[in-house]
């Protein structure tokens, strides 16, 4: 496939996900609060991540050792990210 098409593929996935995100933020919030959020938003902002960096990378559709090191990596970062939300959602709750 050309690398053309491949990146208009990759904006149409990343403006799906943003949508995705968009709604779990406005159902998540609505229902549950700020916990449920953190945890139903960080999957796709995963694949978020995940897409973009490998778009940027040019490691899309290639087996490359360094995509599964740069997906753990975005995991990791999200991880702490969504434990220092759920940290302060719970201190300033108590």
């Amino acid at each position: 496939m050309k690398s053309e098409k491949l990146a208009d593929r990759a904006l149409v996935h990343l403006v799906a996900l943003t949508a995705l995100t968009s709604a779990i933020a406005y159902f998540a919030h609505a229902v549950a609060g700020l916990g449920v959020l953190i945890i139903a938003a960080a999957p796709v902002g995963l694949m978020k991540v995940r897409l973009v960096l490998l778009e940027f990378l040019h490691l899309r559709g290639r087996a490359s050792p360094l995509v599964p090191s740069v997906v753990a990596w975005a995991g990791l970062v999200l991880t702490m990210a969504c434990l220092k939300l759920l940290a302060l959602s719970v201190t300033a709750a108590g």
